[in-house]
């Protein structure tokens, strides 16, 4: 691999070089992020160390610069977590990081990770260039023909499902039962026909942000660390600030579910601790058909439990997880809703609209 050591630390720059050089690797140097977008300009690397903390422009500016230029390139942080917010981090856009002070060892073990899952991470910098290079083209199409926007808007919402679902091989099935679950859910209890149908588009879209997670932490099958899972939260925020400013209701409503659907009705969720209906019905809606549905599917942390025990862990949190109003109506679903997963479980990917029949 060709990496790029990018830090204003002279000592913590030379000891990264050379540890890596001693490993064979072709390694170049940087003292701050403007040097290092001037290398990336010359030269392809493979992966970056980037430290967060530098003078100018420093790690996150530097990270986010990159990846809105689609450089097809691994990056990991070095940072010490006492100098910056690890949502911060989140949300640049890094793959995985080293905390401070390094040691050779956490080194070895991101390199072999990082060598084991090369392939992977090359192919999904490619893919995101050409999906966000087409998400570009439709947004322009959008502006050019407005008496055609519903249905480009369809496309973009697709196009986004696309890049939330490249994550592993059971996201595209998972998104598409959410959201047929949280439309089942939000006609049981007798909303709107438009709420209906644009909660059906929208809920796929709830764990959008995940495309800002990095893969050693959403693909790890052992238990998360604190860190960790401070970062694997991030989700939620990432996911909202990605929709926030859209003004098509679905992508509005889908930026509100990203945003609430880990809350919880007894107040102990994520991100913001709501409670009881100061949660967005939206949000409550989609908890439980994203809860239901992780329970019962295949994990990289865990094997895929039967239908009744799902409906079984729904049923005993209602009043604590879950709004109890909505836990009852989702159980007089539950002959319809095994109909569904045994006719569509692990199915050929279908196209939107049959999902939605």
């Amino acid at each position: 691999m060709k990496i790029l050591v990018v830090d204003d630390n002279d000592e913590i720059k030379k000891f990264l070089s050379t540890y890596l050089h001693s490993k064979n690797y072709e390694v170049y140097e940087a003292s701050n992020g403007e040097e290092a977008c001037e290398l990336l300009e010359q030269n392809s690397f493979d992966l970056i160390f980037m430290d967060i903390q530098m003078p100018g422009m420093n790690g996150i500016e530097t990270i986010r610069l990159i990846r809105e230029r689609q450089i097809p390139v691994i990056i990991i942080a070095l940072t010490d977590f006492n100098e910056v917010k690890i949502e911060e981090i989140a949300e640049a856009g890094f793959d995985d990081f080293v905390e401070k002070p390094i040691n050779s060892k956490e080194i070895d073990l991101k390199l072999k990770l990082i060598k084991k899952y090369f392939q992977f991470y090359k192919s999904k910098y490619k893919y995101y260039s050409k999906y966000a290079k087409s998400l570009t083209e439709l947004t322009k199409k959008i502006k050019d023909y407005e008496k055609t926007k519903d249905n480009l808007i369809i496309e973009a919402i697709q196009l986004l499902y696309n890049i939330s679902e490249y994550r592993d091989y059971e996201t595209h099935d998972h998104t598409m039962r959410i959201g047929w679950l949280s439309g089942k859910l939000a006609q049981e209890i007798g909303l709107s026909h438009s709420f209906v149908s644009e909660i059906q588009f929208a809920a796929p879209l709830h764990d959008i942000g995940k495309v800002g997670i990095p893969d050693a932490i959403l693909l790890k099958s052992d238990k998360l660390t604190v860190d960790e899972w401070e970062i694997m939260k991030q989700h939620t925020i990432i996911g909202y600030k990605m929709l926030e400013r859209a003004k098509n209701p679905i992508l509005k409503l889908a930026a509100e579910i990203a945003l609430t659907h880990h809350e919880r009705w007894n107040g102990k969720g994520y991100p913001r601790g709501l409670k009881e209906n100061e949660i967005p019905i939206s949000g409550q809606i989609v908890a439980i058909a994203d809860s239901f549905d992780a329970i019962v599917s295949k994990r990289p942390y865990k094997d895929k439990r039967p239908y009744i025990e799902g409906f079984y862990e729904i049923e005993k949190n209602a009043g604590i997880l879950y709004n109890p109003v909505l836990v009852e109506k989702f159980l007089k679903l539950k002959n319809e809703i095994m109909e569904y997963y045994k006719k569509n479980y692990g199915c050929e990917k279908n196209f939107l609209l049959d999902h939605f029949k």
